[in-house]
């Protein structure tokens, strides 16, 4: 018998893996809130992870899990939205890799001890709690693994259009919410900024799209941005990617 409580919005991760994105997959733990700190955190303000000895429920906001590459390069890797717990594979694993969570909207976070999820009796009972973490957990481990497979191959042409077409969520609307800025999408796609913008001029000047804004994204030719995000190439047109 499945609680519903339990298995609500911890389902597998559909095409949002393309935005490296997760919502709604820890709901049951606002029950646990009188165990947690409530804290209330402005707009591009860094979360001190590293020295809290804590994890994290976001109850408002959006923050965004930055990591830094052996090359220097930091990189967005996923953003976590409301109804989720995060930073609970440090305390679970003892390992303090760099990185930010930086809150890319105002946010409230409830700040959980780390200690409950090392104590025999908290884990016992709240068995419901527990098993939603490890559903959650596993469907942010699926996440990252399709993420980085889709977005290890291919050119960052085909990238941007996988990204593109997750936005869509399948629907054929020629105006699209985007709701990140193009510095954030750069991030997330693991290239510069100055390459997105030579991305996006290009994709417009062969009229796959006509805008490319933090607001929406307006889509012309549907049929060529799902042949480019499939693999196929546009046309050189002298502008180097």
């Amino acid at each position: 018998m499945v609680n519903k409580s339990d298995s609500a919005g911890t389902g597998p991760p559909t095409k949002d893996y393309r935005l490296a994105q997760v919502a709604d997959l820890n709901r049951c733990w606002e029950q646990l809130l009188h165990f947690a700190r409530r804290h209330v955190y402005a707009k591009h303000a860094i979360i001190p992870h590293q020295h809290s000895n804590s994890f994290y429920y976001l109850s408002d906001g959006l923050v965004g899990l930055f990591y830094t590459a052996s090359c220097g390069r930091e990189r967005l890797t996923l953003r976590v939205k409301p109804g989720c717990i995060f930073n609970e594979a440090r305390p679970l694993s003892g390992l303090t890799p760099e990185g930010r969570f930086v809150c890319m909207q105002a946010s409230v976070v409830w700040h959980f001890p780390e200690r409950l999820l090392r104590d025999p009796g908290f884990i016992s009972g709240h068995a419901e709690q527990i098993s939603n973490l490890l559903r959650s957990m596993g469907t942010k481990i699926l996440t990252h693994y399709i993420f980085l497979a889709e977005m290890g191959t291919g050119s960052h042409e085909t990238h941007l259009c996988r990204f593109i077409q997750a936005l869509m969520h399948g629907s054929r609307q020629r105006n699209i919410p985007c709701n990140m800025t193009q510095e954030e999408v750069a991030s997330l796609l693991g290239i510069h900024r100055t390459t997105l913008a030579r991305l996006v001029r290009r994709l417009k000047r062969r009229g796959v799209i006509s805008s490319f804004t933090a607001r929406s994204i307006t889509i012309e030719n549907p049929e060529e941005l799902d042949m480019i995000a499939n693999g196929g190439q546009l046309p050189a047109d002298g502008e180097d990617i």
